[in-house]
């Protein structure tokens, strides 16, 4: 591969500089709120998809085979579209935007999604044939004929909703680049409304066909509730495909790595699925029911501030502001640090009785399928802090608009699952698997804190370094005390509560709270900087409006 283009050693700022101006961190702030509401009610209601998913399916009945049928046309979405808009789009427009250069900007936007387009379309009908070859052969060779024959329908069916998604990923980048968040942020809203009617109302009369109609249904939603932003924003849309168009040739230049990017986080879960299918479906459900559950404080908070963060980046990097820009960068790292850690210990502590309390309802959703969900979420829960991290610092370098790096990185993790994941899932069946994205994750994230050092290499870094550090074994120290005494909580109440809906709902509700609070009150203890100034953020936001 080519040289990366390096970070600038010395600082190019003007001497005495600003630093970060207190408006900037007031945006910053004030968008974070707004994507994080967003995203929570994103993710409550994908919660609430997958309740429904548990009462009408379990962790069987077809749903291990609608889980892997979502592996191909995820597949092409993200190689076509996900690629492209965060890592390639955004900071080539972003520029143009900056340099008034706003015709420019949107033949450029017309030519990509035009592009993209007949890519999906030409590449969803190669999938489509191929289907039969693609389930036996890759994604779930462990499960029987009439497994596989279902995941090929559901397959087929599901290669619809890359179409929507792309033009939904476009208006994103779009919408995004220009801050404007509200409209993005609450486009998964509506997928996972689609899916839940998908369950709803069609399962009754088709089973599983149903849901994944659905999900077609959600992916033409998640474009056409972002429309509205478009036209506020006067995106001009040309019915044109000109690879002259300026910004196409730097765009296709960064995207060629994070394609390889792409499709190596992809690989990881195709590798994950092809091997719990030879467990049986039931596994394959529990583990997608495990991840969904860690997913949940990820998006809310991890994709939250960096959705945010990563225009600021890009517009910092543009500017040469890159003392502001490594504050940003490390303050977001603090802060995930400090939210995922509590998060991840309670999801450790209290997972059998989330699982039970969220799925085990009627006949579907047995006391044995709590338990296979809790085993992999206990690896996955371990692994929340450097999921989070990671999704910072892998920004960090697209806003830099160098995405060789973290491909290069991408690509050893996934070398580095499948022979965790190869080790572990004779020993230890699927936890091992849920293991081996954790630790393969915790090693992706140390690889990129030594790249971005290299980039960042100045002699006051090693200040704001070890900030940093000192934080993070702080929250690590909080979340520990908080996990051991809600584990210390659960051998003392043994089966109290859990035996009526009302009574897990008060039992777990109840551990959150003391939880969260023995968590603060030993941050405070130890003078955690992000408790404070989460508070100061509070109190600062009680008077103020959300533009």
């Amino acid at each position: 591969m080519a040289q990366t283009r390096q970070f600038p050693v010395e600082d190019e700022q003007p001497e005495g500089a600003a630093q970060p101006t207190a408006s900037v961190g007031r945006a910053v702030a004030r968008n974070t709120i707004i994507v994080m509401t967003a995203f929570v009610l994103s993710r409550m209601l994908g919660l609430g998809r997958d309740i429904i998913l548990a009462a009408v399916f379990g962790t069987g009945n077809g749903l291990g085979a609608y889980v892997a049928a979502f592996r191909v046309p995820d597949t092409i979405f993200l190689l076509v579209i996900g690629g492209v808009v965060g890592s390639a789009f955004i900071p080539v427009f972003s520029a143009m935007r900056q340099h008034k250069e706003y015709d420019a900007s949107w033949r450029l936007t017309s030519t990509l999604i035009n592009i993209s387009l007949v890519i999906i379309s030409l590449v969803g009908i190669v999938a489509a044939l191929l289907a039969p070859q693609l389930v036996g052969g890759i994604i779930a060779p462990g499960f029987k004929p009439e497994q596989q024959a279902l995941t090929v329908d559901l397959t087929r069916i599901m290669l619809l909703s890359p179409l929507f998604l792309g033009l939904g990923g476009w208006a994103q980048g779009v919408l995004n680049a220009e801050n404007r968040f509200a409209l993005s942020a609450f486009a998964p809203i509506f997928y996972n409304l689609g899916i839940i009617s998908g369950a709803l109302l069609l399962a009754p009369t088709f089973g599983v066909y149903g849901l994944a109609w659905g999900v077609v249904i959600g992916a033409f939603l998640h474009f056409a509730s972002q429309v509205p932003g478009l036209i506020k924003v006067g995106m001009r849309y040309q019915l044109r495909l000109n690879l002259r168009d300026r910004g196409v040739g730097q765009v296709v230049r960064l995207i060629g790595p994070r394609l390889i990017g792409q499709l190596a986080f992809q690989a990881n879960f195709i590798i994950i699925t092809a091997l719990a299918s030879g467990l049986g479906e039931d596994r394959v459900s529990a583990i997608n029911y495990a991840y969904g559950l860690m997913m949940l404080p990820f998006g809310v908070f991890a994709l939250s501030l960096s959705t945010v963060i990563f225009p600021t980046l890009t517009a910092q990097f543009a500017r040469r502001e890159t003392t502001q820009m490594r504050a940003t960068l490390w303050m977001g790292v603090r802060v995930l640090v400090f939210i995922s850690a509590a998060c991840a210990g309670g999801l450790l502590a209290l997972r059998y009785q989330i699982i039970a309390l969220l799925y085990q309802h009627g006949p579907r959703f047995t006391a044995t399928a709590t338990e296979l969900v809790a085993e992999p979420l206990l690896w996955f829960s371990l692994g929340l802090v450097s999921y989070s991290v990671v999704e910072v610092l892998t920004r960090s370098f697209y806003a830099m608009q160098d995405t060789r790096t973290p491909v290069k990185i991408a690509v050893a993790t996934v070398l580095l699952n499948a022979l965790f994941a190869v080790s572990l899932i004779g020993p230890l069946g699927q936890s091992g698997l849920a293991l081996s994205l954790a630790a393969s994750t915790t090693c992706e994230l140390m690889m990129l804190l030594y790249f971005l050092r290299r980039r960042f290499a100045r002699e006051n870094e090693a200040g704001q370094e070890r900030e940093t550090l000192i934080s993070a074994l702080k929250s690590s120290a909080a979340a520990a005390v908080m996990a051991a005494v809600l584990l210390g909580l659960n051998t003392l109440l043994g089966n109290w509560g859990m035996d009526s809906t009302a009574g897990e709902l008060v039992r777990v509700s109840s551990s959150i709270a003391l939880g969260g609070a023995v968590y603060l009150a030993v941050a405070r203890l130890l003078g955690s900087r992000e408790l404070n100034e989460a508070i100061s953020l509070v109190r600062r936001r009680r008077g103020a409006g959300v533009a």
